[in-house]
């Protein structure tokens, strides 16, 4: 993210989620409100127009939501940001005018999809004749290959790994950043996505990467985040279980090359997202990961992370319990009260009970 990016994220913003806004359904702009909620103006979506933010993902207050960019525009945005990430290169036909409406009125727009929006020559058109600014977030950046520079670091690394996409690996991240920050850990945050970017104000987006670069385009952010920090926090995209997004989950572990783990799994979920294959046992998955770190810097899982959104306290109490039993690791949920506390506390023991107990082994 550049200087004129990390401008144009710090302004109040609307998030476009038409017919998709919820916490599972539109995970850009569910972040977006929980760790940017401040510069959110309000949310764009038909189908919930009248309700408020807190009524559908229950944070965020007293947000709206509406139906038009034009019901918007008294509260003074000066941004739109497309909350929604999509598996597909296509403009869905309904968002187009959405987003002639957004620029027509002079709003920059951040898109956070494959397709590129100057392909459609009508936004084209309206962008020019604006002067809109349009940040597209999968544009990839230049980056050397992966030289496994991270090693000559002081920083600790810690990345977020986990059984699927969408699951948390992202707010685990954030969770830990801000909690060891509060700690006086001084901690740099490694965005591999979009609304990591917007939220951190640094990083990249993995999936826009060219294969061969992504890992080098990892070491270079991990590098950029462990400027005068004692620990990065890297965020995870995919899986390596997943048949669609393996290949950013193995460029990550690879790009970052972390101390420790951490695994993120969402309570309930038994398929992967979009391509439904079955996710496979928890304790299998966890060998997967690190079995996969041992070609540079082997690296243990120092606890799971288990999103437990929508589910009681009782229930999450009793996963817990069950995957504790299952794994032989400390399970916490990151967002529930007093859990971000609890998962620091556990990095910062792992990070002294495996220190001098492992050397970085170079070829």
């Amino acid at each position: 993210m550049d200087q004129s990016h990390a401008k144009l994220a710090d302004k109040n913003f609307v998030l476009f989620a038409e017919g998709c806004f919820g916490l599972f359904t539109s995970k850009i702009a569910a972040s977006l409100v929980r760790y940017r909620g401040d510069r959110c103006v309000a949310v764009i979506d038909s189908r919930r127009a009248g309700q408020s933010v807190q009524d559908v993902l229950g944070y965020g207050g007293s947000i709206p939501i509406v139906s038009r960019v034009e019901e918007a525009l008294h509260l003074h945005p000066e941004v739109m940001i497309i909350g929604k990430g999509l598996h597909s290169v296509e403009l869905p036909s309904g968002w187009k005018p959405h987003i002639l409406a957004a620029v027509h009125h002079g709003l920059h727009v951040i898109n956070s999809i494959h397709y590129r929006l100057a392909d459609d020559p009508d936004i084209a058109r309206a962008v020019r004749e604006t002067g809109v600014t349009v940040w597209e977030t999968k544009d990839a950046p230049t980056v050397p290959l992966n030289k496994a520079r991270v090693l000559d670091l002081d920083t600790w690394v810690i990345h977020t790994c986990g059984s699927d996409s969408n699951i948390g690996k992202k707010t685990a991240a954030l969770q830990v950043w801000n909690e060891a920050n509060r700690r006086g850990i001084p901690t740099g945050f490694a965005a591999t996505g979009q609304s990591g970017m917007l939220i951190s104000g640094h990083g990249i987006a993995i999936d826009g990467v060219a294969g061969d670069f992504m890992g080098g385009a990892v070491e270079q952010v991990v590098m950029e985040a462990a400027a005068g920090n004692e620990w990065v926090v890297v965020e995870g995209q995919g899986s390596l279980n997943h048949i669609g997004f393996s290949g950013v989950a193995l460029a990550i572990l690879h790009g970052s090359l972390p101390h420790a783990l951490v695994f993120c799994h969402r309570l309930g979920a038994e398929r992967t997202k979009v391509w439904e294959t079955p996710i496979a046992p928890i304790p299998e998955l966890i060998r997967m990961n690190e079995e996969l770190t041992v070609f540079e810097r082997p690296a243990k899982v120092a606890a799971v992370s288990l999103n437990s959104a929508g589910y009681t306290e009782e229930d999450y109490r009793r996963a817990a319990e069950k995957l504790e039993d299952e794994t032989g690791l400390p399970v916490v949920d990151p967002v529930r009260e007093g859990g971000a506390a609890r998962l620091v506390d556990i990095l910062r023991t792992h990070q002294q009970e495996s220190a001098g107990s492992s050397s970085a082994r170079r070829r």
